[in-house]
């Protein structure tokens, strides 16, 4: 009797215990995580950013900035969850605890243990509901951790479970979730249609209708678009999404009839006149001109898209959007593509980086960039070189007149500024039916006189001239300060004519208005012309390398042919000895080849003519030259590899031989220069350096166009180096060796006529009183200031010196310079290595007054 008493006590104190763990789990801290939790997904959900532009996120991505901005509650929520986990072990409320532990983990982006933990309560749990509710969970982590592999395995197992209504609608959501990340929108739709049923009005089903409704509109399922944006209105859904579920249904209408399109438009119409869309406005405006650009009405959909960029106010994403496809047009369909970069720019500023379309328009506007640095390299230098080219009154005249004409623009602009801001105080009240003009009469990127500094003229006009006053007109650029640069962009919107095109050339610069402010002066505009020889070059490479540039943008980037043709053959025209010369060849070959035009073969002729060796004429000649090359430059570095192996191990003659039994099999490879300079290194070791030396120069003139040019350059620079560094150590000691051949040198200052005449006239001098002696003259540079001419050869130092005596004669040839300063001695060959390599001739002077002349 003592022991059933004790049993059924013990009994009800289990059930006791159970109810109380039960209880305080749930009503304390188990429901104080609970509580936190919902404050971390409020807090997601209002602080994630909506893109109406493209099918809403069934999930928001969290990223650290959201993260943090929750750390608090993660951390409290994990807390309060785990002194239910510790202290009511035995309540049912531990799985559910461990669930909201693994959902705080998620959302503080450590995916690792958020997946550790759902994998728990799936593996220790009893309660079935609350292991489905974590591997859903496990799934959307899995997810949003880009594991797809582990999501749709997680996906396929529940697929055998039953599951409680609301495992299945999170389910439904998580695997349409799922199909949007991969772009799958079959799948997508068809979970989502799952889903939404299952879901309550507090629950985000008209969210969901909103979304199904927007993949239908993409997959072109106008009508069930239209239905379901319709369920969407009748859940009671936020103002915002009923105004986008309004605006998109509209956008499904049938406008097969002109009375739809009719409709269409009155309708876009009202919701302007709707005080409550004021801040909407500009996704008002955008889709009357995404309305527009389906009926192929160009010019009002450009002005809708301006009126958008115009009315956007907090919504910089919705203004990104507008200025994309301003851009989008003036790239694709008018091929304006200066001012198609213009509105790129301004879609970089204002979209967030966040945006998955952010990298492709960044593209885009570098290609923009590229595309407007070129041409305007090639207006401005072109322009600069025919102002060079005027004589000095006509260049002053015609700068005088420039410079008039940028005044009275500046008077015009302020006219011009004055009547905007007057027409902007008189609209300020009317509606914007009332107010609607060609976004362009205002420039099309006009701003409100309110609000932000920069977008109220009076303001900046003030700031501008408090600028000019202080600093006068500066270049946007480094060291701005420094008022002694000269500024090339002083010629704005400059027209001469271009002599070499026959074409009008326009300098671009900065904007108008800052050109007229600064107060242009003839010295400043007469400075940045390049009047030099050395200054031309420049301006000519410039012009050069620009329209290489552009031929290659139109070509590869734009895929415009016929201006690629036109600029490539510009190039060849203009610049015959181009060192692009050979791909510009074959690059017109294609080109002209794809058009069914025979002139390809004049450019193959061509190519194949004057650089027979060049990659291009090999590739013409052999379509299989490129893998031909490939297998053959495989089998090369093999060789290379072994030849090399010896080359450090100094068994020289292994190595040349393996060297030169892949030159005699490959002469003309890719890789083949790799080698050869092998074979050079080999001199080095084995030969003087005079050897080494010709070795290295003949290396660059077989491969010009090795990419270990620029090494072997260094290399001939270091040998120099050393071969100065052993003369030096010699004292400067000249040899006083002179039975040998000798040389007469003549060394004068450099000299444009000296340059040119001086050797001719020695070379008659010589013909006429040597005839028959193979005497010969040569001129080389010494060093920056001097050259020389040197005569040679003389069998012995007494015939030299013969000759010597005769230069110092009435009729001597030096005499007809009597404003040149000659140095004259005579020399042997081997002290002229030692005092060219020195370039220094007056320490041989010495050498030569003690020997020669006592």
């Amino acid at each position: 009797m003592v022991t059933l008493i004790i049993g059924c006590s013990a009994e009800k104190n289990n059930v006791v215990s159970k109810t109380f763990h039960n209880t305080t789990a749930r009503y304390n801290s188990y429901w104080i995580a609970k509580e936190k939790m919902k404050e971390i997904e409020n807090y997601v959900l209002e602080n994630t950013e909506n893109n109406f532009n493209k099918i809403l996120n069934i999930y928001p991505r969290i990223d650290s900035i959201i993260s943090k901005g929750v750390s608090t509650q993660i951390e409290e929520c994990i807390k309060k969850a785990s002194i239910a986990i510790q202290r009511h072990q035995n309540s049912k409320w531990v799985d559910n605890s461990y669930i909201l532990v693994g959902k705080s983990r998620f959302y503080n982006l450590e995916f690792t243990d958020a997946i550790e933990t759902f994998k728990y309560v799936n593996s220790t749990s009893d309660d079935k509901d609350a292991r489905h509710e974590a591997l859903v969970n496990l799934m959307r982590t899995f997810i949003d951790y880009n594991e797809f592999n582990n999501a749709i395995a997680v996906s396929d197992y529940l697929k055998k479970e039953k599951l409680n209504k609301t495992n299945l609608e999170q389910l439904f959501l998580t695997r349409a979730y799922l199909y949007q990340r991969r772009d799958d929108f079959n799948n997508m739709v068809k979970n989502l249609v799952l889903a939404a049923p299952l879901l309550t009005k507090t629950k985000g089903q008209a969210r969901t209708y909103f979304i199904i409704g927007q993949v239908y509109q993409e997959l072109g399922f106008d009508a069930e678009a239209y239905n379901n944006y319709g369920l969407c209105l009748k859940n009671n859904p936020d103002y915002e999404l009923y105004f986008y579920a309004r605006l998109y249904r509209a956008q499904v209408f049938e406008l097969s009839r002109s009375s739809d399109i009719k409709k269409v438009r009155k309708y876009f119409k009202r919701l302007l006149r709707d005080a409550k869309n004021k801040e909407f406005k500009d996704k008002i405006y955008y889709e009357m001109a995404q309305f527009e650009m389906k009926q192929e009405n160009l010019e009002n959909a450009i002005e809708y898209y301006n009126l958008s960029v115009r009315a956007s106010t907090t919504n910089r994403r919705q203004k990104a959007y507008s200025y994309w496809r301003l851009g989008e047009i003036y790239y694709e369909q008018k091929r304006e593509y200066s001012l198609a970069k213009t509105y790129y720019d301004s879609v970089l500023i204002e979209m967030p980086k966040d945006d998955e379309s952010y990298v492709q328009i960044e593209t885009r506007q570098k290609v923009l960039a590229d595309f407007v640095e070129q041409l305007t390299t090639i207006q401005l230098q072109d322009s600069l070189l025919s102002l060079a080219a005027m004589d000095t009154s006509s260049l002053y005249a015609y700068l005088d007149y420039y410079i008039e004409q940028q005044n009275l623009a500046r008077v015009e602009q302020e006219k011009k500024e004055k009547e905007r801001e007057k027409e902007k105080r008189r609209s300020a009240s009317r509606s914007p039916f009332d107010n609607q003009q060609n976004p362009f009469a205002q420039g099309g990127f006009s701003r409100s006189s309110s609000g932000w500094y920069f977008y109220n003229t009076s303001a900046v006009s003030l700031g501008q001239t408090g600028f000019l006053r202080k600093w006068g007109n500066r270049e946007l650029e480094d060291h701005w300060r420094r008022s002694s640069k000269g500024s090339i962009a002083e010629f704005t919107d400059l027209k001469v004519n271009n002599k070499d095109t026959g074409t009008e050339s326009e300098l671009t610069g900065n904007s108008l208005e800052a050109t007229a402010v600064s107060g242009l002066k003839r010295e400043s505009l007469v400075s940045t012309i390049p009047f030099s020889k050395e200054e031309q070059q420049v301006a000519l490479k410039m012009v050069e390398d620009a329209h290489y540039r552009l031929g290659n943008i139109y070509n590869f980037e734009l895929n415009e042919k016929e201006n690629a043709v036109k600029t490539f053959e510009t190039l060849l025209n203009r610049f015959p000895e181009t060192p692009y010369q050979p791909e510009v060849l074959y690059l017109l070959y294609l080109i002209y080849k794809d058009f069914g035009d025979d002139k390809y073969l004049t450019y193959k002729d061509r190519l194949i003519s004057l650089f027979p060796r060049s990659v291009y004429a090999k590739i013409i000649k052999n379509p299989h030259y490129r893998e031909e090359s490939q297998a053959a430059s495989a089998k090369l570095k093999t060789l290379y590899k072994e030849a090399y192996y010896y080359y450090k191990r100094d068994k020289y003659d292994t190595a040349k031989y393996i060297i030169q039994l892949g030159l005699n099999q490959f002469p003309e490879n890719e890789f083949s220069d790799n080698l050869k300079l092998l074979m050079v290194l080999i001199i080095g070791k084995t030969e003087n350096i005079y050897q080494y030396q010709y070795a290295l120069n003949k290396f660059n003139e077989d491969y010009p166009d090795s990419e270990l040019k620029e090494y072997v350059k260094l290399l001939i620079v270091t040998s120099e180096e050393f071969q100065l560094a052993q003369l030096q150590n010699r004292s400067k000691k000249f040899i006083k060796d002179f039975q040998q051949i000798h040389s007469m040198v003549i060394i004068y200052q450099n000299d444009q006529k000296l340059n040119k005449e001086l050797n001719p006239t020695i070379t008659e001098y010589i013909n006429e009183r040597f005839e028959g002696n193979n005497l010969n003259s040569a001129n080389l540079i010494l060093n920056d200031n001097s050259s020389m001419i040197l005569i040679d050869k003389f069998d012995d130092k007494q015939k030299a010196m013969q000759f010597f005596n005769l230069l110092d004669r009435e009729d001597s040839p030096l005499n007809q310079f009597e404003s040149a300063k000659f140095h004259k001695f005579v020399i042997t060959k081997d002290n002229f290595q030692i005092m060219y390599q020195l370039k220094d001739y007056e320490s041989y002077l010495g050498f030569f007054a003690k020997h020669y002349t006592n």
